[in-house]
């Protein structure tokens, strides 16, 4: 699935030991505070997962082999938990981003009028890879990339 701002693909040939799901969004604002709301729980637990659902716990752990976890209760009272951990993390500054001869999962460019932010998911094989597409998380990264736009707008100067 692909909007005008989000454009979500899995790019051919790649391995099939790391099958990937590389998102594309331009966003209208500064690396630095695009950083700040990809890592900052005061702004993660504001736009991240669709609307219908409440994050309930989010916990965001930037130090060296940091971590973070954010938990989603839907209308029932079923909750969903998800984490992930920084495997190298860097804050945007004069000279940023530094070059690297392999791609890390998320690099925020700074472009004419705000920053593209490139992000890849990988799996360990095709079957999760897809199973994660079937279940819906295309939609789910456009509401929140919308909703992400839309606390953005609002935190400028934050």
């Amino acid at each position: 699935m692909t909007t005008p701002e989000t454009e979500i693909t899995t790019p051919a040939g790649e391995p099939v030991i790391e099958p990937v799901i590389e998102v594309r969004r331009f966003l209208h604002v500064p690396p630095e505070l695009v950083y700040r709301a990809l890592t900052e729980c005061e702004f993660l637990s504001r736009w991240w997962g669709p609307r219908r659902l409440e994050n309930v716990e989010c916990e965001s752990d930037l130090g060296g082999g940091g971590t973070w976890r954010i938990v989603q209760r839907a209308p029932d009272g079923m909750e969903f938990a998800f984490h992930g951990e920084f495997r190298e993390l860097e804050r945007p500054t004069a000279g940023w981003p530094r070059s690297s001869s392999r791609a890390p999962p998320l690099v925020l460019e700074a472009v004419e009028g705000g920053t593209m932010l490139t992000q890849s998911t990988r799996h360990d094989s095709v079957e999760p890879r897809d199973m994660h597409i079937a279940a819906g998380m295309e939609g789910g990264i456009i509401e929140s990339f919308e909703r992400f736009d839309e606390l953005l707008d609002t935190t400028q100067g934050a």
